[in-house]
């Protein structure tokens, strides 16, 4: 029979009952949580840990002295503090759910993988332990610097006096026996993942010395490890898709991504909500950056206008890579979603803008949504900084002018943009443009994102065949490699992968377009429709490059019809890449 571990947790706290939490007394400082023992933050986990144990497969005595022994210094560390401000696990205690979450969904998922990559049975049957114990221990600790770079943690003694910030570099809380009571707060505009790089400053606090050197006496797994914690996902190859996965996973599950494995229907997040979680998410981790040229969006005064397609493709990939099922596939049922729930400012009841942002010594005229800055973060002081520059509506109150396109404004240059439109700008949009919004699967710079203008520095129509002809003779040249370590095209059994966007950096080198922006160039050469979707619908595939000694991730479009950029040999594929799940 199954012995229960938690006899192996140590008990720190002399002044708490050994099975409950010490009571709240008059003293309790208000908002704040009690300094909890290992053992009293994780009787109520106790699913989480007997999982872990089951699925480490290890003797009873391993499992203390390695897995016990770093959960235990995980929950003390980590206290009740939550996970993220707004996001995922955003309650008292949600750090120590996720990290226990991230950890068991890690070795379940490990179990389908043989490690080390590439290895001969036999070390993969030795080493079969110490890769467990990497996976495990990496997806414990993925978030472990976050008390430490994200959060303002203050502590109060038995009285309720507040006596200082706990500083998590030199202990923990459980550490000072006066700290009784604390209450955290977020550190606001926090610097991009930086609690990534930061985790492995702290690691020694948490793995026992036995587990780091074995950890570190095999090179391979010592680096991936490394790398993953790291945050360098590629680096850390297929430990790094590992966690990734399950942290995806936990993510989803706690954002009602799988509302059948909730406790009540009622704790179902509505659309609306997911929506804007995942907005709030995309602006805060900088993958929708604010505020620049070429941005996704701009906030001006209570209003936050981002690019409308941009910022609904994130949204939708991000909630369907978290797993989240029943994300409308089509912009316009995201819009009228948006619209129904109050969150967009509209235009003659039209949830999309045609508006003017013009920054120093540029201007683009694009399609926006407007959102009020409020909705995202209600309290002002988590709003993002303010653009200097304006966003100013075209042909107001208009959203959008059906009329005839003039073809010699299309590839219009202007040396020197200019602060307001011209009159024949507010005459340039189509009724073809008018209908693109409501078709699916179009190319990502279809003109529900960005409409051209005389501003525009290059005329874009050629670019996308162009690129496809300087390919196809750069590889019959040999000019251009393929299949080989650090190139950037691969033939693979689906076809010719493109990676992105290395190889439309590498083509705007040249002397005759080194003035056009690279993306735009990748746009055009999408609109060619040449290339094949993922099941999400998105245009970017992920790849897994084996190599001798670790796997890498990357990036890239894939053209289904070989001949079109091989048109004088006929390539095999790349033994080395495999298609990510």
């Amino acid at each position: 029979m199954k012995l229960p571990i938690f006899g192996w947790f140590t008990h720190r706290s002399p002044t708490a009952p050994a099975e409950l939490s010490p009571e709240p007394t008059d003293r309790q400082p208000a908002g704040a949580l009690p300094v909890l023992s290992p053992r009293e933050l994780l009787l109520s986990r106790r699913q989480h840990v007997n999982l872990i144990e089951e699925l480490a497969g290890v003797t009873r005595h391993h499992f203390q002295a390695y897995y016990v022994a770093a959960i235990n210094r995980f929950a003390e560390f980590v206290q009740q503090l939550p996970a993220s401000e707004a996001h995922h696990h955003a309650y008292a205690g949600g750090m120590l759910d996720h990290g226990l979450e991230v950890a068991a969904i890690a070795l379940k998922l490990r179990q389908a993988y043989l490690l080390p990559p590439d290895a001969v049975p036999e070390d993969i049957n030795h080493k079969r332990d110490l890769w467990t114990y990497a996976v495990f221990t990496a997806a414990l600790l993925h978030d472990l610097a976050k008390p430490a770079v994200d959060q303002v943690v203050t502590v109060f003694d038995e009285r309720g006096k507040d006596f200082g910030q706990w500083d998590p570099w030199i202990g923990s809380l459980t550490d000072d026996p006066h700290a009784r009571w604390y209450r955290t707060a977020f550190v606001p505009k926090r610097q991009y993942r930086l609690h990534e790089k930061a985790s492995l400053l702290l690691v020694n606090r948490i793995i026992p010395a036995e587990g780091l050197a074995w950890l570190a006496g095999d090179r391979g797994a010592f680096s991936a490890w490394l790398s993953c914690i790291g945050g360098d996902l590629a680096e850390a190859g297929v430990m790094g898709e590992i966690v990734n996965k399950a942290d995806g996973e936990s993510v989803a599950r706690n954002l009602g991504a799988e509302p059948g494995q909730r406790v009540t229907s009622s704790s179902v997040v509505p659309l609306h909500e997911k929506l804007l979680t995942a907005l709030r998410f995309l602006i805060e981790e900088k993958e929708l950056p604010l505020n620049r040229n070429g941005a996704a969006g701009w906030r001006v005064g209570d209003d936050l206008w981002m690019v409308s397609k941009r910022a609904v493709d994130a949204i939708r990939l991000h909630l369907v890579q978290s797993g989240h099922a029943g994300i409308p596939t089509q912009n316009d049922r995201i819009f009228d979603v948006l619209q129904e729930h109050g969150v967009l400012l509209t235009c003659n009841d039209r949830a999309v803008w045609r508006a003017m942002v013009n920054g120093d010594g540029w201007a683009h005229e694009l399609t926006l949504i407007r959102i009020p800055v409020s909705r995202l973060w209600p309290s002002r002081d988590r709003w993002p900084d303010e653009f200097q520059g304006t966003v100013t509506p075209v042909s107001p109150p208009q959203c959008q002018v059906p009329v005839q396109v003039d073809k010699t404004l299309e590839g219009g240059v202007s040396g020197e943009p200019r602060s307001t439109p011209a009159p024949e700008i507010l005459e340039y949009v189509t009724t073809q443009m008018n209908a693109s919004l409501n078709t699916p699967g179009h190319s990502a710079d279809h003109q529900n994102s960005e409409v051209k203008s005389p501003l525009s520095s290059a005329s874009p129509d050629d670019l996308g065949e162009a690129f496809l002809s300087w390919l196809a003779a750069g590889i019959a040249s040999k000019k251009l490699d393929y299949n080989n370590s650090g190139t950037r095209i691969h033939v693979v059994p689906e076809g010719v992968l493109l990676v992105s966007p290395g190889l439309f950096q590498d083509y705007i080198k040249e002397p005759d377009v080194s003035d056009t922006p690279w993306d735009k160039v990748q746009k055009r050469f999408l609109k060619l429709g040449l290339h094949e979707r993922t099941a999400n619908g998105m245009n970017v595939h992920r790849y897994i490059v084996t190599g001798q000694n670790r796997s890498t991730m990357i990036n890239g479009i894939l053209v289904r019809d070989v001949g079109r950029i091989f048109r004088t040999t006929n390539p095999q594929p790349n033994p080395h890449l495999r298609r990510a799940s």
